[in-house]
């Protein structure tokens, strides 16, 4: 009888000291595949999630920015290659930015065809430097034709819902300048739309009679 109880003692031990090894196997594999699952990154997860570059208007100033926010960003006066360039910005009836116009200083008619080419070829060399070739471009044009149009383009780029433009602009009949306009189209427009529609207010509510 001791034997039989002794013998039934041991496969028990033996059965307990082998069970939990054998069922928790299965349970730490599958643990460590969700483990290493979690760690894989999807690059296309990555590229779907990434910020739409066409909102950046200039270095750390985006699109829909609202005032206070843009003059912490941004100096009104900065170094761009060789010449210095004042910023200004135009903002919709939210406040939000939609464009951002970088100006050189006024340069005297007599200096013309010197400084103000220079001007002029230092800024489109840096736009051109970012997004190549301009789809428009014309050549540098006559003091009489700036004068005639009061804003003369001579450059245009298209990146995303952002347009870049550079022209030549009258000051006054003694001082030009270069200046250069970031500006997401689609906000200009909707905010053209909004003035227009402010403009004419009065017409509009009495139009809705009729």
């Amino acid at each position: 009888m001791k034997g039989t109880l002794f013998s039934i003692i041991v496969v028990f031990i033996l059965l307990a000291g082998c069970g939990p090894g054998t069922v928790n196997k299965p349970e730490n594999l599958k643990q460590a595949v969700v483990e290493d699952s979690v760690k894989q990154v999807n690059p296309k997860v990555i590229a779907a999630s990434a910020p739409d570059s066409s909102l950046q208007a200039y270095g750390n100033l985006y699109f829909g920015m609202k005032k206070a926010e843009v003059a912490d960003k941004n100096e009104t006066r900065q170094q761009l290659g060789k010449y210095e360039y004042n910023f200004g910005y135009s903002f919709n009836g939210d406040s939000a930015l939609y464009r951002v116009i970088i100006k050189s200083d006024g340069i005297k008619v007599i200096t013309y065809d010197t400084e103000l080419l220079a001007v002029y070829r230092n800024l489109a060399q840096i736009v051109e430097t970012r997004y190549g070739k301009p789809a428009l471009h014309l050549k540098f044009p006559s003091v009489f034709d700036v004068q005639d149009r009061r804003k003369y383009k001579l450059d245009e780029w298209a990146a995303g819902a952002k347009q870049i433009q550079i022209s030549l602009v009258e000051n006054n009949l003694n001082s030009y300048s270069v200046a250069c306009e970031i500006t997401h189209q689609k906000m200009s427009e909707a905010e053209s739309t909004r003035q227009k529609n402010f403009e004419n207010k009065d017409v509009i509510d009495a139009a809705k009679k009729f």
